[in-house]
């Protein structure tokens, strides 16, 4: 099963309450939830923002919650039939944002978690599913190869304190409260519906360079940093795996790599946007000034280990990244006319 196929099964006795539905992963989760059959109360502070299929499908119900009003999630899971939980509501800040603004992140990525945790606790849902990071191994040397669930190191930003600490609040609300808690450590996702918003203000390395290479430039975009690798994934891979843990009946671990089995330098992805995108055009930048789009030592990801995954959910098909990017453009492309 692949992410832009799907299968549908009859959920109909399930209600999953996504929170952060108005964001790039939140609308993506709505495309495979709603593929799968399962009706969605989509929770964001605004409306959507977009004219989307997943964000007006009919299994789709929009409900205005702040995940920082614990008593909104609460009131939601007990009055509305909410069976699972997704929580996918984070600020992926800049370092500019985290200087400037701390609380704001801590709040919405920290506080937000143990809210609906609470609510899972208090509602005595079936599951609930953190959206959590690879930035979690931020650091982790790439000469060791895929980098495991038990490989976790300290984090070194605000982004990956929250979390790492709403990883150990699941764990603790699973072991003490009940609450069937899973976390899943989403690597560098790009694809379908990725935009601009509050809560994400800078995009992924293949959204940038697709928009930076396009046909109609004066000069070839220029890149630094070509041999940083990065565990890219195509969205729709990455959110039909989070729903499948999410309406599985019993998962058999806390934490699940969702990501790429291999590290793609940013050479790699230069030349697979090339191929796959008439007109596109880079030269590389020998210094990062120089550069439209540059990588620094700090931004490598190393590739995950997805046994976990796999052994759970073994139907589950991983785009490789030059039929991920051909994928993303036809989108984009269709988008466009």
């Amino acid at each position: 099963m692949t992410g832009t196929q799907g299968t549908s099964s009859n959920r109909s006795n399930e209600t999953v309450l996504v929170t952060g539905a108005n964001g790039f992963v939140g609308i993506n989760l709505l495309d495979q939830l709603t593929r799968r059959g399962v009706r969605v109360l989509a929770t964001s502070r605004r409306p959507p923002d977009m004219d989307s299929a997943p964000a007006n499908h009919r299994l789709v119900e929009w409900v205005p919650c702040d995940v920082t009003s614990r008593n909104q999630l609460v009131e939601l899971v007990r009055t509305r039939g909410v069976t699972r939980i997704l929580h996918a509501a984070a600020v992926t800040p800049t370092p500019e944002i985290e200087e400037n603004d701390p609380v704001h992140v801590v709040d919405v990525n920290l506080v937000g978690t143990i809210n609906a945790l609470e609510a899972a606790r208090l509602g005595r849902v079936n599951r609930f599913l953190l959206v959590s990071s690879s930035v979690l191994y931020r650091g982790f040397p790439a000469d060791r190869g895929p980098a495991r669930e038990t490989d976790a190191l300290p984090p070194d930003n605000l982004y990956g304190i929250c979390k790492n600490a709403c990883e150990n609040l699941c764990r603790q609300y699973r072991r003490r409260n009940g609450v069937s808690a899973v976390s899943a450590r989403l690597g560098t996702a790009y694809g379908p519906w990725e935009r601009e918003s509050l809560s994400r203000s800078r995009l992924s390395a293949v959204t940038q360079l697709m928009a930076m290479g396009a046909p109609g430039r004066i000069r070839p975009m220029r890149a630094h940093g070509l041999e940083v690798a990065r565990d890219y994934i195509h969205a729709s891979d990455a959110c039909s795996a989070i729903a499948e843990l999410t309406m599985h009946p019993n998962p058999r671990w806390d934490i699940y790599n969702v990501s790429s089995e291999v590290a793609f330098t940013l050479r790699e992805a230069l030349t697979a946007l090339e191929a796959e995108m008439p007109g596109f055009a880079w030269e590389p930048a020998e210094h990062p000034d120089a550069a439209d789009f540059a990588f620094a030592e700090a931004d490598v990801r190393v590739p995950l280990d997805l046994s976990r995954l796999r052994s759970d959910v073994p139907q589950w098909e991983l785009r490789d990244l030059r039929r991920g990017i051909a994928d993303y453009a036809v989108w984009r492309l269709n988008q466009s006319d």
